[in-house]
């Protein structure tokens, strides 16, 4: 149904947008397992493994990024959308 995104891919799309770090500044990486324990209520410990290790990384982690990136991605769109509807 879902392609899986990877928690590298998730951040180096969102960090940049949801905190104005770009990769490789500093930050970076602390903003994106900050996001990613928020999203997924594992620790920032957990998630830091994750971009360094991907065989750690849940099987449902890449699913759920996946669905959370089409909402977002939806949330972005819409909001312009439903205001042009209204004038």
């Amino acid at each position: 149904m879902f392609e899986p995104l990877e928690p590298k891919e998730f951040c180096s799309k969102w960090i940049p947008i949801k905190s104005d770090k770009k990769p490789g500044e500093y930050g970076y990486r602390k903003e994106c397992c900050k996001l990613l324990a928020l999203l997924t209520d594992y620790s920032e410990t957990s998630c830091s493994n994750w971009l360094s290790t991907p065989s750690d990384i849940p099987n449902l982690v890449p699913l759920y990024l996946r669905s959370v990136d089409i909402l977002w991605q939806i949330q972005e769109v819409l909001p312009n959308q439903v205001n042009n509807f209204k004038e």
